[in-house]
């Protein structure tokens, strides 16, 4: 991980790790056949990191905020954050992971099906809010949850621009705030609720703005 986070996939070889880890040059490739191979089991280490911050997130939440999809998926940004600022070596590998789909098949299909699980779960969470009614039913479910995963992985390569430049928070509240919504026909009445729902109030834009 300290190779990778270091030097870049293509510039840490096999020799750098092992000597990182203190192993005879050919250790690593009794358990790893490869360098991809190395690499690809980071970005599950990953996975597996965060998958566990979500549960123990969600498993704190009293009764009734799980039962509120809205407070659900501000306590799973809230756990990607705090993964961010603590996984710091895990998340630049992760985030060249994503560049290095480009141009290296095993890792584009490694991302490829993480990213499917991911959006599939801001789905599910997304649609169980509009059912509740704590997001407009004109919601646009998949469309959100695509904006929602690319806000949170450019947020990532920010943060490690600009270590502490924003609050976690702040981005829990504006994306569980505002949704996509699909483009109403003419004429068509707003739903019940809806503008307040998904537009923010004009008095928060006015002090975000100064």
């Amino acid at each position: 991980m300290r190779s990778f986070a270091r030097k870049g996939f293509h510039a840490a070889t096999i020799d750098d790790i092992a000597a990182e880890a203190g192993v005879s040059k050919g250790a690593p490739y009794v358990y790893f056949p490869s360098k991809v191979a190395l690499f690809q089991a980071l970005c599950d280490f990953w996975d597996c990191e965060l998958d566990g911050r979500i549960e123990a997130a969600l498993t704190g939440l009293a009764p009734e905020e799980r039962r509120s999809p809205r407070r659900v998926l501000s306590a799973i940004i809230l756990a990607v954050g705090e993964q961010v600022t603590e996984e710091a070596d895990t998340c630049r590998v992760l985030m060249e992971a994503r560049t290095q789909a480009a141009y290296v098949p095993d890792v584009a299909e490694r991302v490829r099906l993480s990213q499917a699980r991911e959006l599939a779960g801001l789905e599910q969470v997304i649609q169980a809010g509009v059912t509740k009614r704590e997001w407009p039913p004109n919601t646009d479910v998949a469309l959100w949850a695509r904006l929602i995963l690319a806000t949170l992985h450019g947020l990532m390569a920010e943060w490690h621009l600009r270590p502490g430049s924003f609050a976690w928070a702040d981005v829990a509240s504006a994306l569980v705030r505002a949704p996509a919504t699909r483009p109403r026909s003419i004429g068509e009445a707003p739903p019940d609720g809806a503008s307040q729902l998904a537009e923010p109030n004009r008095h928060d834009a006015g002090r975000s703005m100064s």
